[in-house]
């Protein structure tokens, strides 16, 4: 019988191993090692390293779709509803090392087209809080097929692991910084 609770220490302590090596660099040799869990015990509750990264990156996606969800359902009003939504997106971006992004991207491309779809999935639902709000007369009248598309390709172009690591940025100044640009612009005092 598998235990749910050797399952969970695996888990956390590869999370600890990850944080420090990557997970490209962090290996179940070391795993075992450094945390007195035989090899034997690791592979009894994960098939495989790749088994315990999908896992892990699951997880973080879960957590991440329920935190926004909660934003989202937060307020009635758009403007504070977009607010809500990039804190918590924020928060979820400032717990994931951009490394490890960056190694997933690389190393696991399967697994980043999850991140991806997640990212895609909630720019969609920023999309539809502007167009809600542009009808309840917070926001200015613009195409929702071309704002959709402009802020995807934004985000996929800045809030990237390499981007990111190349500029000496967090994902989440990173993130922050699209979204309010697309939001407000960069003019500082609009006519």
């Amino acid at each position: 019988m598998i235990s749910l609770k050797t399952r969970n220490r695996i888990l956390f302590a590869f999370k600890e191993l990850v944080e420090e090596k990557g997970f490209y660099n962090a290996t179940v040799d070391e795993l075992a090692g450094r945390y007195g869990i035989s090899k034997r015990t690791i592979y009894r509750h994960f098939s495989s390293k790749e088994e315990m990264i999908e896992t892990v990156l699951q997880e973080f996606i879960r957590e991440t779709e329920r935190q926004v969800d909660l934003a989202l359902a937060s307020s009635e009003d758009p403007a504070e509803k977009i607010t809500h939504f990039i804190k918590a997106l924020s928060a979820r971006l400032r717990m994931f090392n951009p490394r490890l992004f960056s190694d997933i991207q690389r190393y696991y491309p399967h697994l980043w087209e999850e991140v991806e779809k997640l990212r895609a999935n909630k720019i969609q639902h920023i999309i539809k809080i502007i167009m809600e709000g542009r009808c309840q007369g917070y926001f200015k009248e613009i195409n929702p097929v071309v704002a959709t598309a402009a802020l995807l390709a934004m985000v996929q172009a800045i809030v990237t692991p390499n981007f990111v690591l190349e500029h000496n940025l967090t994902a989440e100044e990173a993130f922050t910084t699209v979204i309010n640009t697309f939001l407000y612009g960069i003019v500082a005092n609009q006519p």
